[in-house]
């Protein structure tokens, strides 16, 4: 099958993410992560976002992403690196306990991949497309949004590639839900969607908060998937003498974390890491 050229917006959209697997002595999960490019002098340097329960107790960790033909385009295949000696040195989350960001340097595991003879093809965002305050006031309060992940661990397994869903914001990203950087959105959100990234994307026209209506096209990173709202349901046990069971019913709300605090994630892991901020970098205070 011939596809086309990745080239729009929507179509780098899918190759933003990756797909993280954790294992624990007695356990395995799975979660998303996204990369995000920051400047270096000669190219960029890759860091990898998600969330701290994503990473929380992992002594491996495996990462998966579609793999580059020669072409520069992307295969009809994966590449996976396996993670060993994973440890929480390997990476780090934001400084709150409540605001759970994990981030880390991504460069190894490219060139690991690039190494047995399968480099990864990606899209990363750039820190100039993390939302700032001047546009979150911008925005309306009801906003369509765009995630990119693995809901319950699944993706297209013959092309590597993640699943989009499409929900709106349940509050106004630039109010801070329940005192912290975060909002809600109207989604369907699931366990593996951990660590997905939230975009504002609009092709063609979009209408801002003035009501003025504009052409083309907008993407702004949102955020980052940190949970989901549930409710407890019972129901009856059938052939047991008697008995109620209990379970957590998921209500389509998540819980996103914002920009800054992805941007205040990144600042610990270069400042962790002895490194000096890169230039180009968004200063905290112009974020959401």
């Amino acid at each position: 099958m011939v596809r086309p050229p990745v080239e729009t917006i929507a179509d780098q959209l899918f190759f933003t993410t990756v797909f993280i697997e954790a294992f624990t002595p007695t356990a395995r999960s799975t979660g998303t992560g996204f990369i995000i490019n920051y400047p270096v002098q000669g190219g960029h340097k890759p860091v990898l976002v998600t969330n701290k329960h994503v990473f929380d107790g992992a002594e491996q960790v495996a990462f998966t992403m579609p793999a580059a033909e020669n072409t520069g385009q992307p295969a009809s295949r994966g590449t996976r690196t396996l993670v060993t000696g994973f440890n929480a040195q390997t990476w780090v989350g934001h400084p709150d306990s409540g605001v759970d960001i994990g981030a880390m340097f991504f460069a190894d595991v490219v060139k690991s991949m690039e190494n047995r003879g399968a480099a990864p093809f990606y899209r990363g965002f750039r820190p100039e497309q993390l939302v700032t305050q001047d546009t979150a006031n911008s925005l309306d309060s009801i906003e369509q949004i765009t995630m990119i992940g693995y809901p319950n661990g699944l993706f297209d397994q013959s092309s590597m590639l993640p699943i989009a869903r499409r929900g709106q914001t349940a509050t106004p990203i630039f109010n801070d839900y329940n005192n912290l950087p975060a909002f809600l959105i109207d989604a369907s959100v699931f366990p593996g969607s951990s660590g997905s990234p939230v975009v504002l994307y609009d092709r063609g026209t979009f209408t801002t908060r003035d009501g003025s209506t504009h052409h083309g096209s907008r993407m702004a990173l949102l955020g980052v998937v940190a949970a989901v709202h549930t409710r407890r349901v019972n129901g009856a046990v059938q052939m047991v003498s008697a008995g109620i069971a209990t379970f957590d019913d998921m209500i389509d709300l998540g819980i996103v974390f914002k920009a800054s605090a992805i941007q205040e994630t990144v600042f610990a892991l270069y400042e962790a890491n002895g490194l000096p901020l890169p230039v180009a970098t968004v200063a905290p205070e112009e974020l959401a």
